[in-house]
Order: structure tokens, then C-alpha cells, then sequence
């Protein structure tokens, strides 16, 4: 993967498709048939498999990072309520505890109500890039359409992380956008 670093954000000169992992989905959630987006549902009859989420109304990106860099773009325009960023594989999915340890994530509530950790954004965006460097123990987070950086999460990664959406009011939908169609 190409990343060119400036001032205000991190571009992303190209980057793998983050996919979602339908095993992990809340049962509240309701995946799109390509499993790049998430919305707000009903209940969903699913399996209370141990990966799946039965509190946070959260999914999983399917694929696990060790090593490298990543990038990836989520449309956050049609939710009035998200977060999104990287957890560890071995976080809790169980219970009301997942927001408590090894969560990296930027949240918007306009009401200012955080998830339990993360970096609250003050403003209504369309969207946010998400750029991991494992190896550096960075996650920074920006906005691509105006070039803002957000958010930058510094620390030593020892485990596989993976990436997390989440997203609570019924009318609300986030998805994953291909960083070459902007």
C-alpha cells in the first residue's frame, strides 16, 4: 500500500476493501448483501454465536491486522450516532464492557454522549478515513473531503486487531467506500 503523509491528514494512494464479518453483527444489525454497510433494524433472528455481539450494537471487519498499514474510508452521513475505528480480535463482545479496553475509535453523538472511550468529533461529517500503521502503533483518523485530521492514537500493538462499526438509531447506516471511488 502507497500512503503519502501531509500536514493535515494521511492520504491513502490505494488500500484492500474492508469487508464485515456477519458472525460478529449485533442482532439489531442488518448487513448489506456485499458486506460493505451496516443500518439500524429490526431483530434479526441470528445465531448467539461466542463472536457475536449481544450489547453494543457493533460489527466486525472480517479481516484481522498483525503487521503493515491500512487504510479504509466509512460514509458516516446518514447516521446521526457512530463509531468507528479498530478493536482488539479478543476484545469482549459479550455484556455492555467492549468500549472499556483495547478499543481506538472516533465517535459523533450531537448530544455529546460517548460510547465509553474513543475521541468524541464535534462536527457532522460525511466521511472518515481510518489509517492504521501496526508497526508504528498508530490509528489516525480524518476527514478525507475536507483534508482535516481528526485523531491520532498512539501505543504499542501486541495483539490483531480488527476493524469496528458501530452505529445505535434506527434511521442510521454507515458504509465502507473504496478509497478510489472519492
Amino acid at each position: 500500500m502507497n500512503i503519502r503523509i501531509t500536514a493535515a491528514s494521511v492520504d491513502c494512494v490505494s488500500s484492500a476493501p474492508v469487508i464485515l464479518d456477519p458472525n460478529t453483527a449485533h442482532p439489531w444489525l442488518l448487513l448489506s448483501d456485499d458486506l460493505t454497510s451496516v443500518r439500524h433494524s429490526a431483530y434479526q433472528p441470528v445465531p448467539d454465536n461466542p463472536e457475536r455481539f449481544d450489547h453494543r450494537f457493533c460489527v466486525l471487519g472480517s479481516e484481522g491486522f498483525n503487521s503493515g498499514t491500512h487504510c479504509w474510508d466509512v460514509e458516516v452521513k446518514q447516521s446521526r450516532y457512530w463509531s468507528i475505528g479498530v478493536t482488539t480480535a479478543s476484545n469482549q463482545r459479550k455484556g455492555g464492557v467492549f468500549f472499556n479496553t483495547g478499543v481506538w475509535c472516533v465517535w459523533y453523538d450531537p448530544l455529546g454522549r460517548s460510547p465509553g472511550s474513543g475521541f468524541g468529533v464535534k462536527q457532522h461529517l460525511d466521511r472518515v478515513r481510518v489509517n492504521l500503521d501496526y508497526d508504528r502503533g498508530t490509528v489516525s483518523f480524518s476527514d478525507p473531503v475536507t483534508n482535516t485530521h481528526l485523531h491520532t492514537f498512539t501505543t504499542s500493538f501486541t495483539h490483531t486487531l480488527l476493524p469496528f462499526f458501530w452505529t445505535i438509531d434506527p434511521s442510521s447506516s454507515l458504509r465502507i467506500l473504496s478509497i478510489n471511488s472519492q
